[in-house]
């Protein structure tokens, strides 16, 4: 994910990979991380005390100082890669800036820590652990090292939108936003509400940023405007729609006023 990035589907967030760069430095089972699904990773450049972001919204629950350690938890059910959704809880470790405390609360897109090497670290990076579910306990496996209940993978908890994946390719096997099925895909229908003046439009390959509108659709002329979503595009931020004066093209729908239902829907 890159700082700032938001991701929602049907009101529910998708829990992101929380590096922009992403190089394995050891993965799940391996030495220190032997009965675990702990992974630890360095960014593009080895050394580089780089900032991991909050894959969701995320509440402190309990820190570690000697070891730039926090334990985190979402502050609602989130949408895993793996089709999960519910609470999650994780562990992120060696940040020598740390600066959580318990109660701290952390928008998805917010920074949430320093790649470091606080603690038992060889080189500069970050160690998370995640797990499905509200167990908080941390506790010894048989090996000696600590865990959580329910640990899962990387890949079978996060989307890697905007996440450079440097090495390990065989490792991970990412999944995106963009390759969600949504529910009732096929039944929706995006509606735009009446107390909205202008709403811009794009073509369906254009990247949906200002300069690259084609046009305007106008929802208070209309008291209110409803339109049939044919594909969902853009790591689900944008859907296509068929419009009288613009044909075929998409509109812009994160974080908006924007109403999907499932069938038409008359203001």
């Amino acid at each position: 994910m890159k700082k700032g990035e938001k991701s929602k589907i049907d009101g529910i967030e998708n829990f992101l990979c929380p590096f922009t760069d992403m190089y394995i430095t050891q993965g799940a089972n391996e030495g220190t991380h032997r009965g675990t699904m702990g992974v630890d990773v360095r960014g593009k450049v080895s050394g580089t005390r780089y900032a991991y972001y909050s894959p969701c919204t995320l509440k402190c629950i309990k820190t570690y100082p000697e070891s730039g350690q926090v334990m985190w938890q979402s502050t609602k059910a989130v949408r895993c890669s793996n089709g999960y959704i519910g609470i999650v809880t994780l562990m992120t470790a060696h940040d020598d800036s740390m600066n959580a405390y318990p109660g701290l609360v952390v928008p998805q897109g917010n920074k949430l820590g320093n790649m470091g090497t606080k603690g038992n670290a060889t080189g500069v990076h970050c160690h998370i652990e995640c797990s499905q579910g509200s167990d908080t306990s941390w506790f010894k496996n048989k090996y000696g090292i600590y865990m959580f209940n329910n640990e899962k993978d990387l890949d079978s908890m996060c989307y890697f939108d905007h996440t450079n994946i440097m090495n390990r390719k065989e490792y991970l096997k990412p999944v995106y936003t963009s390759s969600i099925k949504v529910e009732n895909e096929g039944k929706n229908y995006v509606n735009l509400p009446p107390h909205i003046d202008t709403w811009r439009v794009y073509r369906v390959k254009d990247t949906p940023v200002k300069r690259n509108s084609i046009g305007l659709l106008r929802p208070s002329k209309f008291k209110g405007l409803s339109y049939y979503i044919y594909s969902y595009l853009d790591h689900g931020s944008t859907c296509e729609i068929q419009t009288r004066d613009y044909g075929r093209c998409k509109i812009y729908i994160k974080d908006t006023p924007a109403v999907i239902t499932i069938g038409y829907y008359k203001y």
